[in-house]
């Protein structure tokens, strides 16, 4: 039997400034810094230990539901609602280009190398080359959006969560379909695969969140009912040992990688945490976490006892 673990968590900063909710946080090469966006259109930087010294990288004109770092170069790609993905030099604030995707939301945009897999609202995952900036491939996944991305680089596969429930896995190299995994009822808003590859994780606004074994596929390896509501991302530690989700339901959960277990509920009842739905999670280290929401702020936890 597994040792009890026990956890203590402290908030150790709060990050306001935005005028709007909150749907995307990332970080870069600086073990300090991550950048927030939402509703307002701002890219904001933030560092950990200036919680009251945002500063203002770029204004876009519509939602930004996802963003994608380019750390060696400093850049970030930005998704804009009805807009596609833009390419950003965080050192100047200036867009260097962009590429019209669709007239659609970007809801998804994750890296491998040099590729970005970017998903959509009218049901799209488009393969774009960094270098090149042109759409390498794309793939119809679904009639609905798409609207969690998850790459799997040992295998070379990426998986597509949609609107209709579907989680469907793709060939990078050809974009042809490879498998569908089929359990949840609603939405599949968060894909993540374990740090050591051999998981898929996905999460939905039907509250479940689904362990699927991607050296198996036999069945669903875990069906958890992780929340009261909607699960809107799950996001490992860097050390892999841990992972951690959010929900609509306001709080953040902590879990062991190990066994799936249950550690610790960061709310705001105990830990005065977010007042309305957390969006998005970002592990800046092994054990701090910091969460953006619908209450227009972001928050950072150092969760004690890893």
């Amino acid at each position: 039997m597994m040792k009890r673990q026990v956890l203590e968590v402290e908030k150790i900063a709060q990050f306001g400034g935005h005028k709007d909710g909150l749907y995307s946080v990332v970080k870069t090469s600086n073990p300090k810094l991550f950048y927030t966006a939402g509703a307002d259109g701002y890219v904001v930087e933030w560092n950990i230990d200036q919680p009251d010294q945002g500063k203002l990288v770029a204004k876009v004109p519509n939602t930004v539901y996802s963003m994608a770092a380019i750390e060696e170069l400093n850049q970030l790609v930005v998704g804009q609602n009805n807009e596609g993905i833009h390419l950003l030099d965080l050192n100047s604030g200036k867009e260097l280009k962009s590429l019209k995707l669709t007239d659609k939301a970007v809801f998804a945009i994750e890296r491998m190398d040099d590729l970005l897999f970017v998903g959509t609202g009218d049901g799209w995952v488009y393969v774009v080359s960094i270098s090149k900036w042109l759409v390498q491939s794309k793939v119809k996944v679904s009639n609905e959006s798409v609207r969690s991305i998850a790459v799997d680089a040992e295998r070379l596969h990426f998986w597509a969560g949609a609107s209709d429930s579907i989680i469907r896995g793709y060939n990078i190299d050809n974009c042809s379909e490879i498998r569908e995994l089929i359990g949840h009822d609603n939405s599949v808003f968060a894909l993540t695969i374990s740090t050591d590859g051999k998981f898929l994780l996905s999460g939905s606004r039907d509250a479940h969140m689904r362990v699927w074994n991607l050296d198996g596929f036999i069945e669903t390896q875990e069906d958890i009912v992780a929340h009261m509501y909607t699960i809107n991302d799950i996001s490992f530690s860097p050390n892999g040992d841990y992972f951690a989700t959010c929900s609509k339901d306001k709080s953040i959960k902590v879990w062991r990688r190990s066994d799936f277990r249950l550690l610790k509920v960061i709310d705001k009842a105990r830990h005065a945490g977010h007042g309305t739905s957390v969006n998005r999670l970002l592990w800046l280290n092994n054990t701090i976490i910091v969460s953006v929401s619908d209450d227009h702020s972001a928050s950072a936890w150092d969760v004690k006892g890893l």
